[in-house]
């Protein structure tokens, strides 16, 4: 009797956002007195599902061990308890553990991208925010893509990606190959024309397993060092002008975008004391 062995253990990154999520064109407003509670939550249950889709296919394809990082604003966005429970979830106060992407290194068979928007100055993209600039505007790099560098040098490859159709375009045109979900046309900053969410999961499972099968094909996004690197634009934040002139130079693009963000003094990563929280 034939059998095929199966590789010793295989374990998937799923790095989350929320602005690339099907029928998502905004959410939570800066003036809490605008803030639509259950429109949020609506919001968090449609990322819930999507990411679950990508579970259930990391499973499905071989996986012994699925990583979920909630990486978008406060880390408390995906409702974990209905998360597929052979899965982890990474989550809590966003930007406060050792690394943007906690637990992501070289024992990564792949990284895997849900709910991904597009970079700053993208025109008629939804919420388009975070533009990278990569040794002087060599190459400009959205949350995304940034992600798939810092895998990619650990020789993680980046197997699929979903949001609308501009961070699609711009992935795949930096990853040959990538497999990807396109679940909404964007057309204005806050309005896109979605797909319905049970049609979104479908492509996403579907695909994220395409991409699991054909990680040996899909090279890992690396650039290589020495790494100048800047950001463009990061609405909200004023002290973000202060940083601007100055260029953060690195090995890796790893190494420069933690060192950049932890000059950010909205930033608080390592965090070991409490600071004024007020617990039950």
């Amino acid at each position: 009797m034939n059998s095929i062995k199966k590789e010793s253990h295989i374990k998937i990154y799923i790095q989350t956002d929320i602005e690339g999520v099907a029928g998502y064109c905004f959410c939570e407003h800066k003036d809490p007195k605008m803030e639509n509670v259950q429109h949020c939550h609506r919001m968090y249950r449609l990322l819930t599902d999507e990411v679950n889709a990508a579970v259930k296919a990391c499973f499905d394809s071989g996986a012994d061990e699925v990583l979920v990082n909630d990486s978008h604003g406060s880390g408390y966005n995906i409702i974990f308890e209905n998360l597929d429970p052979r899965c982890r979830i990474i989550h809590g106060r966003n930007c406060s553990g050792p690394h943007w992407l906690p637990l992501l290194d070289a024992s990564c068979d792949a990284l895997v991208l849900v709910g991904m928007h597009a970079m700053g100055e993208t025109p008629n993209a939804i919420v388009p925010h975070s533009k990278w600039k990569v040794n002087g505007g060599k190459i400009y790099l959205s949350e995304g893509s940034m992600a798939a560098a810092i895998a990619g040098d650990h020789g993680v490859p980046t197997v699929f990606v979903s949001g609308d159709d501009k961070i699609i375009a711009e992935i795949k045109g930096k990853i040959p190959g990538i497999e990807t979900a396109e679940v909404k046309k964007a057309l204005s900053v806050y309005q896109a024309c979605s797909v319905i969410p049970a049609r979104a999961c479908e492509m996403i499972y579907s695909r994220v397993k395409n991409g699991i099968g054909r990680r040996s094909e899909i090279k890992p996004f690396h650039i290589p060092g020495p790494i100048k690197l800047n950001l463009l634009d990061a609405p909200g934040h004023i002290d973000l002008k202060e940083l601007l002139p100055k260029d953060v130079e690195a090995p890796t693009v790893d190494q420069a975008f933690m060192e950049f963000e932890r000059r950010m003094s909205w930033n608080c990563f390592g965090t070991s004391k409490l600071d004024g929280f007020v617990f039950p």
